[in-house]
């Protein structure tokens, strides 16, 4: 049997954990003395609140290798196979820690693979979901890996923050910079696409960036998703302008891992798989 394990930024919801018997590996964030491991989307609003009142910056921790490693020892020990999905590395090292943990169990290097799948949030989700698919339909391990490597290739989130003050806090952005765009409500639209994240576009204010998010979905995605961070105010519109553009498709809405969210604070996206 081919098992699935996924670090926690892939927003994995419970009951997909739990249909289909997923193991979860989390990272850890720290606010000032506050620790939150990060788990399935349900919980994600506990995270948001203590990110929008802390005026601490928060603090990601991946994963060790022994995380990983007691993992495998039970997927090795049952007989089993397992592919394990990561978030993309140029994000976090979780990747390097999966992968080492590989020649701590005797036999997981044979049977498990290491996916980095240049992607997070609800990015991997659809890959992940396609992924169960393939196992599904009785595919090899080596068959849906593969079939993996082609599906990071159309993946994309496109997203805008409501605020440039976490880009700042982290570093990402010159204060000056962060000033002077706060000034002028400049914000800017991030894509992050095969571990490579770009500004898109700059717009004045998040409302603007609406349309443009829309306008980025191609018309043959097969799965959309709605992406909403720590509460933005502007989701339900991005929302309603999608189902405008799509009436007939099945919108996902979904929340931003928070670890992103750490990153970006507030925001609002879109997410799709071609």
């Amino acid at each position: 049997m081919i098992k699935i394990i996924c670090d926690s930024t892939l927003s994995i919801p419970k009951d997909m954990i739990e249909k289909y018997d997923i193991s979860i590996v989390s990272l850890k964030i720290s606010l000032g003395d506050v620790e939150y491991v990060e788990s399935t989307p349900d919980t994600y609003h506990e995270f948001y609140d203590m990110l929008l009142s802390s005026e601490k910056f928060p603090k990601t921790t991946q994963p060790s290798v022994q995380d990983f490693a007691d993992v495998y020892h039970k997927v090795v020990s049952e007989g089993n196979e397992a592919i394990v999905f990561c978030i993309g590395s140029v994000l976090s090292g979780t990747v390097n820690g999966a992968t080492t943990a590989l020649s701590l169990v005797d036999g997981a290097s044979d049977k498990i693979s290491v996916i980095d799948t240049q992607s997070c949030s609800q990015m991997g989700l659809a890959i992940v979901e396609e992924a169960i698919k393939d196992i599904e339909n009785g595919l090899s391990r080596e068959q849906v890996v593969q079939n993996v490597n082609e599906n990071i290739k159309k993946v994309e989130i496109c997203f805008c923050p409501d605020t440039l003050e976490y880009l700042k806090r982290g570093g990402r952005l010159s204060r000056l910079s962060a000033r002077i765009g706060e000034i002028l409500k400049i914000k800017p639209i991030l894509s992050f696409r095969e571990n490579t994240l770009t500004c898109v576009r700059k717009v004045i204010g998040v409302s603007k960036s609406i349309p443009i998010l829309v306008a980025r979905i191609p018309e043959t995605a097969k799965k959309i998703y709605a992406c909403c961070a720590a509460g933005s105010k502007h989701f339900e519109a991005l929302l309603q302008k999608i189902k405008e553009r799509f009436p007939n498709r099945n919108i996902l809405e979904g929340l931003i891992c928070p670890v992103v969210t750490s990153h970006v604070g507030p925001a609002v996206g879109v997410a799709w798989m071609e």
